[in-house]
């Protein structure tokens, strides 16, 4: 599609890559940016990756292309009025400026407000491409005015395939670290070390040790979970993941079906007594509490909670 609208001139003045986290949305946008700004590009429909630009964007060192991110909770205004301050001068080398804004959605609303007046008095000269793993938490106004890519998650064969020929793992560790990943590289490779491994090892043991008519194993559960952010995040979707393949297990019997190869015994023992709408109403809990906690409220309360309307 962007090669259709790069050879018929009809590039849009602003894109919205949306989809799971590392799933090439920032890689295909550099990509575009390349394209966009390469010598022979309407000869080939891409990026030859020979000419001036194409070698700038190469080495990083483009000065029509930029990224902007943040390591902070929120993208601010300031954040925004640098880009609308480049963006009245003409491009220094190439043909197009491409503004590549990473994680869009942590805008905050006078972040998105200044956004807002760039995309509705757009220039020739200028493309901004937003990308985002939560595109529904952007303002109406800014998703109306954007071309939408919708990126979906990629195959565990894909994802296996990637983590053997590039990250040098063998066949059993990438094929459960790509079925663990829900389609995303980056998550298999953040899985990927031995922390993560003593992690879920600990997990699971707690998780195998928690029940209702135990209160305080209810609270080890969530206190387990911690006060990170990030750390929550990570246990609450281990959590929902074992949840699925216990409902998948129960439902099915099949064994190669579960993503959770390694917590075999946990998954059949949650299968054998618990109903599929137990767990289906648990994972729905789970997915309310990662919601709730991207609000900023009590974590411990909210985990606390959780654990105790959990079936286990």
């Amino acid at each position: 599609m962007l090669q259709r609208s790069i050879a018929q001139g009809r590039v849009g003045h602003a894109y919205l890559f949306g989809g799971l986290a590392g799933i090439g949305k920032k890689t295909l946008a550099l990509a575009f940016a390349q394209t966009l700004n390469c010598e022979r590009s309407g000869e080939t429909k891409d990026a030859c990756g020979q000419c001036p630009p194409c070698r700038k964007m190469l080495s990083g060192s483009h000065p029509d292309v930029l990224q902007v991110s943040t390591e902070r909770q929120f993208l601010r205004i300031d954040d925004v009025r640098e880009i609308q301050n480049q963006m009245t001068f003409r491009p220094l080398d190439g043909r197009l400026r491409i503004v590549i804004i990473d994680d869009a959605d942590k805008m905050n609303e006078q972040a998105a407000n200044a956004l807002l007046k760039t995309l509705e008095e757009p220039t020739s000269s200028n493309i901004l491409i937003l990308i985002s793993a939560r595109p529904y938490w952007l303002p109406q106004t800014i998703l109306s005015r954007c071309r939408h890519l919708r990126f979906n998650p990629l195959s565990a064969g894909l994802v296996e395939k990637y983590l053997v020929e590039r990250a040098q793992m063998t066949g059993e560790q990438a094929s459960l670290l790509a079925n663990l990943s829900g389609g995303s590289i980056a998550k298999a490779l953040d899985l990927n070390n031995e922390e993560m491994t003593v992690y879920r090892e600990e997990f699971t043991a707690r998780l195998a040790a928690t029940t209702r008519t135990d209160p305080m194993s209810l609270i080890a559960l969530a206190s387990f979970l911690g006060q990170d952010k990030n750390d929550i995040r990570q246990g609450l979707e281990m959590l929902k993941s074992i949840f699925r393949d216990a409902l998948v297990y129960k439902e099915t019997g099949s064994v190669q079906m579960v993503a959770n190869s390694d917590c075999l015994g946990l998954i059949a023992s949650l299968a054998g007594r618990l109903g599929g709408d137990d767990m289906l109403q648990n994972i729905a809990r789970v997915d309310r509490s990662m919601e709730t906690l991207e609000m900023n409220v009590n974590k411990s309360l909210t985990l606390e909670a959780m654990a105790f309307k959990l079936h286990i």
